[in-house]
């Protein structure tokens, strides 16, 4: 009996020495495998093409026709007869054509104008600015700017003799006309006017005005 307390006594120390021996962990390594693309430290990522910022090409468009094909000249003329006077005007334009419809052009005038009551010739000398849309082929619009220095009859003596002055004259015009091709450029053109400004000393005589002019 006392061996078999002592057998039991003996397992009871053996198996508290194993309990209290702390247990084995077991320690798992994760391994993260790291993108080639970050192998360098600091390194930027390419950016893409589509990300990239274009900017901004404005396109001008260049005229490429060649000179002969942007310069006109034109003669414009204008008669008129009545009871009381005699009216002529020519007017010589160089003239620039944009590429669609628009022309601007300038250019010396000349008016003459004979007064048949009193019997005198009167004179008139300056120049114009124009401009023209052309529409259609056929039609246009006008607008012009002339300032001449215009002779006219301010007075009598006297012998009742007319005395003869000079004044600045300005007239702004705006109209229609048609145009009749002749050639690729040349051509002829008929026109009709009014003038907004009716200025006092004005050479012409009447508001309305009627022009014929050949392009070259």
């Amino acid at each position: 009996m006392a061996k078999f307390i002592t057998l039991i006594f003996s397992l009871l120390i053996i198996s508290l020495g194993l309990s209290a021996q702390p247990p084995r962990t077991t320690v798992s390594v994760a391994v993260k495998k790291v993108s080639s693309n970050t192998d360098t430290v600091g390194k930027k990522e390419p950016v893409s093409a589509a990300k990239q910022t274009q900017p901004d090409v404005k396109h001008v468009r260049k005229d490429t026709r060649p000179l002969k094909d942007r310069i006109d000249f034109d003669i414009k003329t204008g008669f008129w007869v009545n009871t009381r006077q005699v009216f002529g005007e020519i007017t010589l334009l160089v003239t620039y054509r944009f590429p669609k419809i628009l022309s601007i052009g300038a250019g010396p005038t000349y008016i003459y104008n004979y007064q048949r009551g009193d019997k005198q010739n009167l004179n008139g000398w300056g120049g114009k600015i124009v401009s023209r849309a052309q529409l259609l082929k056929f039609f246009y619009l006008w607008t012009e700017y002339q300032g001449i220095s215009n002779q006219y009859i301010s007075g009598y003596n006297a012998d009742n003799a007319p005395i003869r002055s000079h004044t600045y004259v300005g007239s702004w015009c705006v109209g229609a006309g048609l145009n009749i091709r002749i050639g690729r450029k040349s051509g002829i053109n008929m026109s009709v006017m009014y003038d907004l400004l009716q200025p006092k000393h004005s050479p012409y005589y009447n508001n309305t005005i009627f022009c014929l002019g050949f392009s070259i």
